[in-house]
């Protein structure tokens, strides 16, 4: 029999595969090896015969099909080429173990654990998985449910009316298709009605400043000040270095560095109406450039002070600092919000129906269901933990 070629690893890679006692993170561009690599680890895992005794043991899970025969195929390889090379019986036995190994995509793997475990979600066991034009359809159809049910509500017409004013309502990519978006992206977020109601209180906020966007925004500003402070003390500093008997230090010091230290002293002081008035009121002052410094230091100190300047001027663009934004806009936005928040609840509620009635789980379902039978709150209710199955999970699976 001819020999196998055995595998040239790079450092890297071998250093990949040789890991053990914790998870391994690999990335690089395509085609570089990487599946390679994780079929390679495999193998050296299952030769060793200690931290995972056969293959049996191990769950490799990829996110499409084709990636999952790859890597079946890939263990394959890797397996014959090492019997081949030490006729190890073991390795044999790995590769005709190999046929029930548990190597697939993560949705073929959430819905076996589902499967198993259904009774412990109170599913019909009967269920089936909607693939993703089935499941583009129900949205759509449901979506087109969802807008005559809000027409339909009185206290909603005059959100519904603003909400949509001047938007694209006919491509499915349109306005209304952001509530299928908005749905979508609520799938992936842990408790999606607290997410919502976060949402609406941040929009009925009567003091945006006191909200927790208010304070994240107050928080840049008080960031940028302290970078535009630091900036104009160093403009400061480089001047009376170079020219101590000069007065351009003075200047900058009474008409920047003085409003600028004033403005943070009102945010410190959790006075913001206070330090939002200083930023306002700001006016750029008019002086000549640094007198009796060199032609280039000069235009270093010029250019330092006049960034520090516009940067300081730009502030008020932040919606925090625009009191016509906060009044006008603030409360148009609290009634888009509302509304928003409404069709997309009332979506998800019908979604939900309509697979209900066809025993049917999408993607997102199969991994909220296996996130639920993995994970159990702790006694404050607050954190999660490992569920019974998880660790009979961990036990079964040693890699």
């Amino acid at each position: 029999m001819t020999a196998q070629k055995k595998v040239q690893w790079t450092e890297q890679q071998q250093r990949a595969i040789q890991a053990r006692g914790g998870n391994v993170f690999v990335t690089a561009s395509a085609g570089t090896g990487k599946t390679a690599v994780l079929s390679g680890r495999c193998v050296s895992i299952v030769s060793e015969g200690t931290a995972c005794p056969d293959v049996m043991g191990m769950l490799i899970l990829t996110f499409t099909e084709a990636a999952a025969e790859q890597m079946h195929a890939r263990i394959a390889q890797q397996l014959r080429e090492a019997y081949h090379q030490t006729r190890d019986p073991n390795l044999l036995r790995q590769l005709i173990l190999l046929q029930g190994a548990n190597i697939s995509t993560i949705h073929s793997f959430c819905k076996r654990l589902i499967t198993e475990h259904f009774h412990k979600l109170a599913l019909d066991p009967a269920f089936r998985v909607i693939d993703a034009d089935e499941t583009m359809l129900l949205k759509a159809e449901t979506l087109e449910e969802t807008i005559e049910w809000a027409w339909q509500q009185k206290h909603l017409v005059p959100g519904l009316q603003e909400l949509l004013f001047k938007r694209n309502l006919r491509s499915r990519d349109g306005f209304l298709g952001g509530v299928i978006r908005l749905a979508n992206f609520l799938e992936g977020v842990a408790q999606p009605d607290l997410w919502c109601d976060r949402a609406r209180k941040l929009a009925e906020q009567i003091d945006p400043a006191a909200s927790d966007l208010g304070r994240d925004q107050q928080r840049i500003v008080r960031e940028r000040m302290d970078a535009i402070l630091s900036q104009l003390r160093l403009c400061k500093r480089l001047y009376e270095d170079c020219v101590p008997d000069g007065n351009w230090g003075e200047k900058i010091e009474e008409s920047l560095i003085e409003p600028v230290a004033a403005c943070i002293e009102s945010l410190d002081a959790r006075d913001w109406p206070r330090c939002a008035e200083r930023i306002r009121a700001f006016q750029k002052p008019r002086f000549n450039s640094p007198q009796g410094a060199q032609e280039t230091v000069a235009k270093v100190l010029d250019d330092l002070q006049r960034s520090a300047i516009d940067a300081f001027l730009r502030l008020n663009d932040l919606a925090i600092l625009n009191p016509a934004y906060l009044d006008v806009v603030g409360r148009s936005t609290s009634l888009q919000t509302n509304v928003l928040v409404e069709l997309v609840r009332h979506f998800t509620a019908s979604y939900a129906q309509r697979k209900s009635n066809l025993k049917g789980l999408d993607f997102a379902d199969l991994e909220h269901y296996t996130l639920r039978l993995l994970t159990t709150a702790d006694p404050s209710g607050e954190r999660l933990g490992p569920s019974e199955t998880a660790l009979a999970l961990r036990r079964r699976f040693k890699c």
